[in-house]
């Protein structure tokens, strides 16, 4: 079946693939949550509907083949006034004899004029998920959208589950906005001379910027690494420890950076929540919640990578050392003054509402219905000869998976080197007596 170009979605992906460094060893193809990686003439291929930026691909990849696209630092030179737009995780990152304060403070030697923490805004987002949950009674459970990764990985493997996400711009988002519309008029400065820039810990939420799923509107114009603003912000360092500015840190809200923070604060007498992290669990608990076994919560959050935020594959710190710094840090900050009722009233305007997602179709064989069940049965057939290992030295994921990419003519019976040695050798022309 042809299919036109124009149905065809243009992917954008954080996570790269360089052929040259590829060996095929197939290590990426195991741990896809997806099966969005094969192997064929000894070089691994990502299928671009199926990936969804987790990076397990990157974690165990020996060689590193795969490798993370990010936006260079220079990016915000393009603007007259740059904006930091900071992920919780980012002041967890430095350590304590250098201190956070600094850290923020960096970012002013590098180049940004101002900076916002999304720890500025979790009460007020907890508040408006709250209102969310209780005027949305027949959804149940509300699962949380602020991990791009899981909401990609529900639009591939759980497509019935998206009436179940969170429709509303994440934390980082709504912060976005508020800065911009600040800055214009407190600066009188036009729209296009501001640049909002993310600071972020993963793969996937520099994805969810240049290609925002469900969202109207780019609020961002970049995302950049905390690995590489870390870097920067150490080699700026002793121009910092001479700057005798000072710069406030927020607890308005605590730190989601941290699995678990975000489902606490949500929390309340009529609403029950639910945390998971890492991807494997996170799809575990999917299922059950498709097969209606996690109704009783109202809300789940749900995250990419373990022990939450601080486990981004862009940070530079352990997640646990991490995880005991942001405790530090929430106890030694002082409170921002912001405006609560802007984000509200922007809410119940909808300004904040997403646009519902649509699932990818990538399990379907063949749009046609018919062409579809004929291939069905010929995969049937040809899993009843293969040995059903599972174990991916023929480049695909799994058996079906193989049997599959045989169906549509990707792969060859012949590409299974178990079911090879298992078949009944010919008669020996050398006689053993």
């Amino acid at each position: 079946m042809t299919i036109s170009k124009t149905n065809l979605k243009q992917y954008f992906h954080a996570v790269q693939l360089n052929r040259d460094k590829c060996v095929g060893c197939t290590k990426c193809v195991r741990v896809c949550p997806t099966e969005a990686i094969r192997v064929r003439g000894g070089k691994a291929q990502i299928d671009p509907n199926r990936c969804i930026d987790c990076g397990q691909c990157i974690e165990v990849c020996p060689v590193n083949a795969l490798y993370i696209k990010k936006d260079p630092l220079d990016e915000i030179d393009g603007f007259k006034y740059k904006v930091a737009i900071i992920s919780a995780s980012y002041t967890s990152q430095f350590r304590e004899e250098i201190g956070f304060e600094k850290g923020l403070k960096a970012l002013y030697h590098m180049g940004f004029d101002e900076f916002a923490e999304q720890a500025w805004i979790t009460d007020i987002a907890a508040d408006i998920i709250r209102d969310y949950i209780r005027t949305h009674p027949t959804i149940r459970p509300v699962l949380s959208s602020n991990c791009p990764a899981i909401v990609r990985l529900i639009q591939v493997r759980f497509p019935s589950l998206l009436t179940n996400l969170l429709h509303i711009e994440t934390p980082l988002s709504m912060l976005a906005k508020y800065c911009r519309d600040k800055i214009i008029k407190d600066k009188k400065l036009k729209e296009e001379d501001i640049g909002i820039f993310l600071i972020v810990p993963s793969a996937s939420q520099i994805t969810a910027v240049h290609q925002p799923e469900g969202t109207y509107s780019n609020l961002h114009d970049g995302a950049i690494a905390i690995c590489d603003v870390y870097a920067k912000a150490m080699s700026v360092m002793k121009e910092v420890e001479q700057d005798d500015r000072s710069v406030v840190s927020c607890a308005n809200g605590r730190n989601w950076a941290i699995s678990g923070m975000e489902a606490d604060d949500v929390a309340a007498d009529d609403i029950r929540t639910l945390y998971v992290n890492g991807i494997h669990n996170v799809i575990d608990v999917l299922s059950n919640i498709e097969s209606h076994r996690l109704d009783q919560y109202e809300y789940i959050e749900l995250r990419n990578c373990y022990q939450g935020c601080v486990g981004g594959n862009l940070n530079v710190e352990n997640p646990f050392v991490a995880k005991a710094r942001i405790k530090n840090i929430a106890s030694s900050t002082k409170r921002i003054a912001i405006d609560k009722e802007y984000f509200f009233k922007l809410y119940k305007e909808g300004y904040f509402d997403v646009i519902p997602l649509e699932p990818r179709s990538i399990m379907e064989l063949d749009k046609d219905v018919k062409t579809a069940i004929t291939m069905m049965k010929k995969v049937k057939e040809i899993l009843q000869v293969l040995p059903g290992f599972d174990c991916g030295v023929c480049g695909s994921p799994t058996c079906k998976a193989l049997a599959e990419d045989i169906v549509q003519g990707k792969a060859d019976v012949a590409d299974c080197l178990v079911r090879k040695r298992t078949e009944p050798m010919e008669e020996s022309p050398f006689p053993t007596d």
